[in-house]
């Protein structure tokens, strides 16, 4: 096939892998560094593009020997490139519909960030594992007729064209189930996401607008609010003795109301002043309709920040199913016509196929870079100030852990390592450009 080909065509072909695979393999190291070495990287679907960017990086090794070994088809250099193109050039699709798996576990059965995290082990074998076997097994099969079964394949050493069916079975087949398993979750989930994110633009376009609906998942992004109310009785004349708790004394005969505020910080299990019950005198204690409002209010905000993060999370999850069409369309079209035109070449087709495959890495950092550009800011402010000596304001923020990128809607998760995986937060999925509250407030009112 490659003869149809010219010499000049050929190194084109080169050329432009090489230069793909290059962008790639930097585009998947920044992932890999950023995500390592700076937390205000960390969150769910950085995680998954994490893994994946090992692939991708594996990939880019294989399409950056290009056709070098191409005519030396018994070499250990042609056999290892059909190798790791088999195994993780699919790989990336397998990873894109672990993304929108996430979405409906989280949409439909009210997955919180400890749940997901915990799937992560099965992502791991399933997108890894199930084009290992293939990929191990074809570097021992030949036949008299067709020779081994990797072979010169015009771009690179992989499956030869005598073994075309068997590109079809284990590679583009899999790759397209995939592709369309993908894209029947977005369309199951699209109605939710659409009501979602118009209820989002309704209470961001008017202060009296409705509320935005909570999730129907037992709102694992909710706040969760107890109000403990405290009623005392007067302790006598000399009112209330706090002489022992080593604050204050009351020395008055006037009956005042004191409230007791508990907070509790998440992101530290050691104490602090957030940690402490520090009676508050006040001479008005606060009304009911109050107490009710301020609920209100706490309630309407969660139900924004849980729905603003789930419109983030599987918007960014279908910038990755973008991507994998773009990869994978011109390279299908391109196995398409080699089926139905047997031992035929169109050069467009290759030379497209030649763009897109090995830019998957690249396209994924585009995709991380832009879902996490604050974190990307922080970062830069930090290297930055390292180098000159300076500590910059976002640097303090982000070392604090109070920059919007690291801890936006952070909430609790149901697993009692809160610890762990407060950087992980089902909030974090979204990781949205608002900053909110980190800290969840208990207030007692005493009257």
């Amino acid at each position: 096939m490659a003869g149809d080909l010219t010499p000049g065509q050929l190194e084109a072909i080169s050329v432009i892998e090489r230069v793909g695979s290059v962008f790639s393999l930097l585009g998947s190291l920044f992932v890999i560094f950023t995500f390592t070495f700076s937390k205000a990287f960390h969150k769910p679907i950085n995680r998954l593009v994490f893994y994946a960017s090992f692939g991708n990086m594996m990939t880019n090794v294989g399409t950056l020997m290009s056709r070098r070994y191409v005519a030396e088809i018994d070499s250990f250099g042609c056999q290892f490139q059909g190798f790791l193109i088999q195994m993780f050039l699919p790989a990336d699709a397998f990873w894109t519909l672990a993304m929108a798996f996430n979405v409906y576990l989280t949409f439909y059965h009210k997955f919180d960030a400890a749940r997901l995290r915990k799937m992560e082990i099965w992502y791991l074998i399933l997108c890894y594992g199930i084009p290992f076997v293939p990929a191990l097994t074809y570097i021992f099969v030949r036949s008299e007729t067709a020779g081994r079964m990797y072979g010169n394949a015009t771009l690179w050493c992989w499956v030869s064209s005598g073994w075309d069916i068997f590109r079809i079975a284990t590679f583009y087949g899999p790759v397209w189930v995939v592709i369309l398993l993908t894209m029947f979750i977005y369309i199951r989930t699209g109605g939710e996401i659409y009501k979602k994110r118009k209820q989002l633009r309704n209470f961001g376009a008017s202060s009296s607008a409705h509320d935005p609906e909570p999730l129907t998942m037992d709102d694992p992004y909710s706040i969760k609010t107890t109000e403990v109310t405290v009623t005392t009785e007067p302790a006598g004349e000399s009112g209330i003795d706090l002489a022992p708790l080593g604050r204050f004394t009351t020395t008055n005969k006037q009956m005042t109301a004191y409230s007791v505020t508990v907070s509790s910080n998440a992101k530290n299990n050691n104490p602090s002043q957030h940690d402490i019950m520090s009676p508050t005198q006040s001479t008005v204690p606060p009304t009911p309709s109050g107490i009710r409002s301020r609920t209100k209010t706490q309630k309407r905000r969660a139900n924004f920040e849980a729905n603003n993060a789930a419109w983030s999370y599987s918007k960014c999850a279908i910038l990755f199913f973008t991507a994998l069409l773009v990869t994978w369309i011109p390279s299908s079209a391109n196995r398409v016509y080699s089926i139905v035109n047997t031992n035929r070449v169109d050069v467009t087709l290759e030379i497209m196929s030649a763009i897109v495959l090995p830019l998957q890495g690249f396209w994924n950092m585009l995709i991380y870079v832009a879902t996490s550009w604050e974190a990307v800011r922080i970062t830069y402010a930090e290297i930055v100030g390292k180098v000159t000596g300076r500590r910059s304001e976002s640097s303090r923020f982000n070392s604090d852990h109070n920059d919007k990128r690291n801890i936006a809607f952070r909430l609790p998760s149901r697993s009692s390592r809160s610890k762990d995986l407060d950087s992980e937060s089902m909030t974090e999925l979204a990781n949205s450009s608002r900053e909110s509250q980190s800290n969840h407030d208990v207030r007692g009112q005493t009257t």
